[in-house]
Parts: C-alpha cells; sequence; structure tokens
C-alpha cells in the first residue's frame, strides 16, 4: 500500500540513473520494516518547467519525494521513514542541492484498492 513518488528536474536525467533512484528509494521504504515489502510502491515523475525560488532560469536541479501512507503510524515511524528515504536520496543523488521528503496520511476510509483476482 505504501506510496513512494519521486518527483525531479527532468535534466537529471542526463546525471544520474532514474531507475537507481527508484530502486533505492524502494529499497529504504522496505529497510524500514513498517511495510510489507510486496505492497511498497514506487515511481518516479519529471518535471520539465519548474521555478525554484529566484532561479528564473531554471538551472537548478532538485528531487521531492512524497511518502503516502494509511494513517495510524506513530511520529517516531513517520520520522524514521522519512530519514530513510531522505538519506537514500541524498547518496543517490549527491550532487543534487535540493532534496526534500514529506510524509503523508491517508486515510483508511478515503483510500479504495482493486486487489488482484
Amino acid at each position: 500500500m505504501p506510496h513512494l513518488v519521486i518527483e525531479y528536474s527532468q535534466q537529471l536525467e542526463d546525471t544520474i540513473s532514474i531507475a537507481t533512484l527508484v530502486k533505492n528509494g524502494q529499497q529504504a521504504m522496505n529497510g524500514t520494516g513498517l511495510f510489507n515489502a510486496s505492497a511498497i510502491k514506487t515511481r518516479a515523475v519529471p518535471y520539465r518547467d519548474f521555478a525554484l525560488g529566484n532561479d528564473e532560469g531554471g538551472n537548478k536541479t532538485f528531487i521531492h519525494a512524497e511518502v503516502r501512507i494509511l494513517e495510524g503510524r506513530t511520529s517516531e515511524q513517520k520520522e524514521a521513514l522519512s530519514a530513510a528515504i531522505f538519506n537514500s536520496l541524498c547518496e543517490s543523488a549527491p550532487e543534487v542541492p535540493e532534496i526534500s521528503v514529506e510524509v503523508r496520511d491517508m486515510q483508511k476510509a478515503s483510500y479504495s484498492k482493486r486487489v488482484p483476482f
């Protein structure tokens, strides 16, 4: 169930392996022990057009990870999850100056999922 969505500036595709970023993020999620490994879903989404602060020329690069999990985890578990993803991203892309992670709770009442037959 947990979703790791890695957003990044598209020009990073020229300098880092996005496939490795996804793989390492998936492993970091699994390494927390908070989730069943088969339930973790990780994907990456490139952004061609964006602005960061005063960088009007679009020369900066970024990675932002949003982790969506069902409600019920403690603050400590969320902090550990955020740190694991953050460390994974920093290690995978040391040259990227803007890296951030956000952990979001999804309400069970508003989450729907189709499972394999």
